[in-house]
């Protein structure tokens, strides 16, 4: 499984995993999520994504994973919570 040099993937150990059909693939394993510090946090509305969340806050839809990864409970893809509190780290 080819993995860009600079992806947060790029040094993650692989896992073998075997398919129904007896198939075997490589999946890229679990990976520690860095420690990041919130600088605040915005209470999401009912059209927020991660996202939507990312493009306002850094201007690049790409950078979700910086705000999943400030909330060690919130996975990437959970729906956002209308109401919620959502950390919103440094962009850096």
């Amino acid at each position: 499984m080819a993995v860009d040099k600079k992806s947060r993937y790029a040094k993650s150990g692989r896992v073998a995993w075997v398919r129904a059909d007896g198939s075997q693939v490589e999946l890229i394993g679990l990976t520690p999520r860095p420690a990041r510090a919130a600088i605040f946090a915005a209470v999401a509305t009912d059209t927020d994504r991660l996202d939507t969340l990312a493009t306002r806050y850094y201007r690049d839809p790409l950078k979700l994973w910086r705000i999943a990864d400030a909330s060690p409970a919130f996975d990437p893809f959970d729906a956002v919570v209308p109401g919620t509190p959502v950390q919103i780290p440094p962009d850096k």
